[in-house]
């Protein structure tokens, strides 16, 4: 059947269903009826007009009937109560492989801080610090080795550990996005920790002492840390183990079930903040006593999250799970011919990344290698190479004190690697966008190479040679940087064109731009703030641990990891923001010279005359 004759035989009972679903009184018979008939329309559309726009309409249209369906489903259950008794043991008994492994990694870290301590009396140094170790061998010294808990007033210490437990568990959890490298990286880093402070008071005499007091909070807290950590592994299953799912729609699952575990956990936290700020700090209470409130701790950690969902599962849960509900996984085309709102252009974005993320990868990875080779071969890469892949540390360094400045032939390096990266992106945003595929080799690519180049390479010598003053003039500006390679790319303009025709879009949406670019930012250092604290931070430490710093070979091969996952993060935001940079473009002309528009009318117009 034509498009046009299947739309024909349907449009009444399409807009009988888009009338009812803007009704405030609906039947809800025929709310059904109507629904199943346009599920199946859609289905149909799908199948034999996968590229249309009736497609496109019908998905709103299921889209809205879901919204109205299931908003306001209300179930006559407790849902607080049903939450904790019923549906966190399910999800508990569900992760509990994830759980296992979070508890089988965290225990051997534990055994490799004490046997490293053991064989490495300067380890414990290393992993606790210099100044922590002083001054608990002071307190030794005075006869109270865990002063250090009767410090500060017990409010402000339970709201600094509070913050502090929370802030581990989120970072145990939320690096499971790397593919769960991140979440065992950080639960090796805790316990190392734990079997190094224990083995420091073992070592010293001290192990009862130290475990009726570490305990009695730490009981608690460490399962936590474990649980959060089984949290994190199940959120990157979804990601390892799609199943029959989309990479996407596994994570989609085990992301809300992961969050659910870690909601559960929270209170866990709490109470362990409470015992250690209120509680650890009276050692002079009856070891009895103490070691009857680490016992209840533990009888509580076992017996909730192990021995209640393994006993509910034999007997049978009383609800299943909630189904989490994944939006249809259709691409909607991507449209350059219309003025779009910031949230729109970021869709188009992040469309765009999706669609060729296997191109984008290979280029960046290529690029980034060759960059941190270079790095590598610089007198001081580990100076220089933080000036562009941590240039938010930059910002605010560099506004009180100066930097080292590279060489001109280092930013050049680095700005037409960078330059690469961009191009590439823009000419493939302008290919996908429509218009004639970009060609590499000839006089418009490489005069438009060269303006990119040009505003990549201003941008990182602003950033070196004014110092902090000129990363803040970057921040500031580097949208409108990018307008002007795109610019050039699309219009096949020359610099001064070029130039001019930046300023002529923009001049009418400034404010769009500068909100545009606050946006990209604070999803840049979000994204560059996760990668370096819970998975760069905690797997350079753990290879540092175990590298002695005569091994000059083992040193360089860490520097070189180092830096490629710094210069990759960064290498991976350009495509956004030359992406982002591209689809703004397009709407910005769009508000200047009405182009679709006119083309619009000229084709009724022609029509018209025609008919």
């Amino acid at each position: 059947m034509k498009e046009t004759r299947f739309i024909a035989q349907n449009k009444e009972k399409w807009q009988e269903s888009e009338n009812l679903l803007r009704s405030s009184e609906r039947d809800p018979e025929k709310l059904s009826n109507l629904f199943t008939q346009v599920i199946d329309d859609l289905s149909y559309s799908r199948t034999y007009y996968p590229n249309r726009s009736v497609r496109v309409y019908l998905n709103k249209i299921a889209r809205a009937y879901f919204t109205v369906i299931y908003s306001h489903h209300r179930s006559g259950r407790n849902a607080l109560r049903d939450f904790w008794l019923d549906e966190l043991p399910q999800i508990v008994y569900g992760c509990r492989r994830a759980l296992f492994i979070s508890f089988i990694v965290f225990l051997v870290s534990v055994c490799i801080g004490v046997f490293s301590a053991i064989k490495d009396p300067e380890f414990t140094s290393t992993i606790l610090g210099d100044a922590y170790v002083a001054m608990t061998e002071a307190n030794i010294g005075k006869g109270d080795a865990m002063a250090f808990y009767k410090e500060g007033h017990q409010a402000d210490m339970f709201l600094g550990i509070t913050y502090n437990n929370l802030m581990v568990a989120f970072r145990a959890f939320v690096s499971g996005i790397f593919f769960s490298i991140g979440t065992v990286a950080m639960l090796l880093y805790n316990g190392i920790m734990v079997g190094c402070f224990q083995y420091f008071f073992f070592e010293r005499g001290l192990f009862a002492e130290s475990a009726l007091a570490i305990w009695l909070h730490g009981t608690l807290e460490i399962a936590s840390i474990i649980l959060a950590g089984g949290a994190g592994l199940t959120l990157g299953s979804g990601l390892i183990f799609p199943g029959t799912y989309s990479r996407l729609q596994a994570f989609q699952i085990s992301a809300m079930r992961s969050l659910k575990l870690m909601l559960g956990i929270s209170p866990v936290f709490v109470l362990a903040a409470l015992i250690e700020s209120f509680l650890t700090r009276y050692t002079d209470v009856p070891d009895a006593v103490r070691l009857l409130l680490i016992l209840l701790s533990g009888a509580f950690i076992v017996g909730y999250f192990v021995i209640y969902p393994w006993a509910k599962a034999r007997k049978g849960f009383d609800h299943p799970l909630p189904v989490v509900r994944l939006a249809p996984t259709v691409v909607e085309p991507v449209s350059v011919d219309r003025i779009k709102s910031n949230a729109e252009i970021l869709k188009d974005t992040f469309i765009f990344y999706n669609t060729f993320a296997g191109k984008i990868f290979a280029w960046v990875t290529v690029v980034t290698i060759a960059m941190t080779v270079g790095e590598m071969l610089a007198p001081d890469p580990r100076v220089e190479f933080r000036l562009f892949s941590e240039w938010w540390i930059t910002l605010v360094n560099n506004l009180f004190y100066a930097a080292k400045t590279p060489s001109p032939l280092y930013i050049a390096l680095n700005g037409a690697a960078s330059s690469l990266i961009v191009y590439r992106v823009l000419a493939m945003v302008e290919s996908h966008g429509g218009k004639a595929s970009v060609k590499v080799f000839t006089v418009h690519s490489f005069r438009s190479f060269a303006g990119t180049a040009l505003a990549v390479g201003t941008m990182y010598a602003l950033i070196c040679y004014l110092e902090g003053w000129g990363a803040v003039i970057v921040l500031c500006t580097f949208l409108f940087f990018l307008l002007f390679c795109f610019a050039g790319l699309t219009e096949g303009a020359g610099l001064v064109r070029a130039v001019s025709r930046t300023w002529k879009v923009c001049s009418e949406r400034f404010g769009e731009v500068i909100g545009f670019q606050f946006i990209l930012l604070m999803l840049s250092i979000s994204f560059l703030v996760i990668l370096s604290a819970p998975v760069l931070f905690m797997n350079v430490s753990i290879l540092r641990w175990n590298f002695a710093e005569s091994d000059v070979w083992s040193k360089e091969i860490i520097d070189f990891l180092e830096i490629f996952v710094r210069l990759f993060a960064f290498n991976l935001l350009l495509p956004v923001f030359a992406g982002s940079a591209a689809y703004l473009y397009f709407s910005l002309r769009e508000v200047s010279t009405a182009g679709s528009l006119k083309r619009t009318i000229s084709v009724m117009a022609d029509k018209y005359v025609k008919g």
